[in-house]
């Protein structure tokens, strides 16, 4: 089994135009409570000690709690101040997917429904993984990520790791170089 240095992820921030909207959305339909709502400080956006943030200053910077301590957060950008992001671009985010168990899998579809939210699913994945895709009021793709013999206690390492084998028939077709692909697979079991 791998040994990662990362813990899992902290936060995701994505951006929005409407944070009411948006709000509403991942409290009352996904589930998600907001745990935290600020404006980013002055001198944050455009001034010297930016360190990463939306180029705009006071804009709303709100937190949800995704569960298993780790947050989605929220920018508020000026409304028109962006174009919409294409998620198939180099650089975009294709879409997000959250772990949920088959009765939150369920309960979600069942929200979805009930707000008018198209969505496509429940998808067959991976062995063992079905997913569920619609788009949050931002345009940006979502997943529900099922695994639903592993009952409430997802094990997401377990139903997604390889073997080494399985995982070398694929890079063998990106490159011919044996030590790199060796150097790639070494924390894989046989």
């Amino acid at each position: 089994m791998t040994n990662s240095l990362t813990r899992g992820v902290h936060h995701l921030a994505l951006t929005t135009e409407d944070m009411k909207a948006t709000t509403e959305f991942f409290v009352d339909i996904i589930g998600m409570p907001l745990v935290h709502a600020m404006k980013v400080p002055a001198g944050l956006g455009t001034g010297p000690n930016n360190r990463g943030n939306p180029p705009y200053e006071a804009i709303r910077h709100y937190f949800f709690d995704m569960g298993n301590d780790s947050l989605l957060a929220f920018f508020e950008i000026p409304k028109g101040a962006e174009p919409a992001a294409n998620r198939n671009a180099i650089g975009g985010m294709q879409h997000v997917a959250f772990v949920v168990t088959e009765k939150r899998f369920y309960e979600i579809e069942q929200r979805l429904k009930e707000n008018g939210i198209e969505y496509n699913g429940p998808t067959p994945q991976l062995p063992g993984l079905i997913g569920l895709y619609f788009f949050d009021p931002n345009g940006i793709r979502m997943e529900m990520a099922c695994q639903p013999a592993d009952g409430e206690n997802p094990d997401v390492m377990t139903c997604n790791t390889q073997t080494r084998a399985v995982a070398r028939a694929e890079l063998e077709t990106l490159t011919d170089d044996q030590a790199w692909i060796d150097n790639m697979l070494r924390t894989l079991d046989d």
